[in-house]
């Protein structure tokens, strides 16, 4: 079977027709897309400096900002992941530890997650293992995302992981 190269970042350029786009409009719609950027993204079927820094800027590194219009600002190095230590718990709509979720309803006539009580004394308070490889569950996403956002592209290879114990 014969393979065909596939548009991703730089698609075929299309002039408006019926029931096709317009590149010209598309890009004057959304300014801020980083297709069509001045420094193309280049496939020629190797990682050129031009692709790897810009999905780094674009995808990896810093923070994203949606111009306060939904989330705000997210750091794309989970820079405030909490610590499993630092979960708050108990009633009022907490969880009751970092791994699972108050079991406590709020009582007859209330949906309402305020009038949630403590959870049963110790419930949760002691993560099962994930299956396969790896620190799973038992490393807390505060120190996992410390360790993932020092990688670079390119680090990773099919199956590995440079933190992978």
């Amino acid at each position: 079977m014969a393979s065909s190269k596939q548009g991703t970042v730089n698609v075929n350029a299309r002039t408006r027709s019926m029931g096709r786009s317009s590149t010209e409009i598309l890009k004057a719609s959304y300014p801020a897309n980083p297709v069509g950027v001045e420094t193309p993204l280049v496939d020629d079927g190797t990682i050129s400096s031009d692709l790897a820094t810009n999905f780094s800027e674009l995808c990896l590194d810093g923070t994203i900002s949606d111009d306060g219009h939904t989330f705000g600002e997210f750091n794309l190095d989970f820079a405030d992941a909490p610590a499993y230590d630092a979960v708050e718990t108990g009633g009022g709509g907490l969880p009751a530890s970092a791994w699972v979720p108050n079991p406590v309803s709020p009582g007859p006539g209330s949906q309402n997650p305020a009038d949630v009580g403590d959870p049963p004394e110790g419930f949760g308070e002691e993560p099962s293992d994930t299956w396969g490889t790896g620190v799973g569950s038992q490393l807390s996403p505060a120190e996992s995302s410390a360790q993932q956002s020092t990688t670079k592209l390119g680090d990773y290879g099919l199956g590995s992981s440079p933190y992978s114990n």
